[in-house]
C-alpha cells in the first residue's frame, strides 16, 4: 500500500499559506466584528489555495490548524462546545473544497463551486454553534435558529461572496500567467 507523503516544499507552501491567513485575521480585525465573534474577510482563500494545489487531506488539516490558530488568537470561549464547532469543524470543513478542485483543475467555475459549498459548510457549522451554545443571546421572542441564522449570515454571506471575487480573479490571473509561460 502507497502512502502519500508531503515533500518538504508542500509543507513550506502550506505553512506559509496558514501564515498569510494568520495575517489577513489580523489585518482584518481592524474591522467591525460581532458581538461573540465573526467578521467580514478573505481568511479562508489561502485555505482554498492549499486544498486546490494538496488535496482533500491537506486541506482539510490546514483549516483545522487554522482555526486552533484563530481559537488562541480570539480567546473568545463562551461554551467549551464552540471550540469545535466555530473553529476545529468549521476551519476544516474548507478542505473539502478540494472535491471540486479535482474534478478539473482548469476550471474556474468548479474553483468558484467548491468556494461557494466549502463556505457554506463553514457556515452550517457556526448556525448549529449558535442554535446549540449560543440560544441565551437571543433576544427575547428571538427564535434561537432564526437568531443563529441572521447573526452568522451577516459576516459569513459577505466573506464567502467576497472570497469567491477574490479568488477568482487570483485563479483567472494565475492561469493566465501560465499560459503566458508556455
Amino acid at each position: 500500500m502507497s502512502e502519500h507523503r508531503l515533500t518538504s516544499r508542500q509543507i513550506s507552501e502550506t505553512g506559509l499559506l496558514i501564515a498569510i491567513a494568520v495575517i489577513i485575521e489580523l489585518v482584518f480585525r481592524v474591522l467591525p466584528r460581532q458581538p461573540q465573534g465573526g467578521s467580514i474577510d478573505v481568511t479562508m482563500l489561502p485555505l482554498f489555495i492549499i486544498a486546490y494545489r494538496f488535496g482533500l487531506k491537506s486541506g482539510i488539516i490546514a483549516g483545522m490548524i487554522f482555526g486552533i490558530i484563530n481559537f488562541l488568537m480570539s480567546g473568545l470561549v463562551l461554551h467549551w462546545g464552540s471550540i469545535f464547532f466555530d473553529y476545529i469543524l468549521a476551519f476544516g470543513v474548507l478542505g473539502l473544497a478540494a472535491l471540486f478542485f479535482k474534478m478539473n483543475k482548469d476550471s474556474v467555475v468548479l474553483f468558484g463551486t467548491g468556494i461557494v459549498v466549502a463556505g457554506i459548510l463553514r457556515f452550517l457549522f457556526h448556525y448549529l454553534s449558535g442554535i446549540i451554545f449560543f440560544g441565551q443571546y437571543a433576544p427575547e421572542g428571538t427564535p434561537v435558529a432564526l437568531y443563529s441564522f441572521t447573526y452568522n449570515i451577516t459576516y459569513m454571506g459577505p466573506s464567502i461572496l467576497l472570497t469567491l471575487l477574490v479568488g477568482v480573479l487570483v485563479f483567472l490571473r494565475t492561469k493566465e500567467q501560465l499560459q503566458s509561460v508556455e
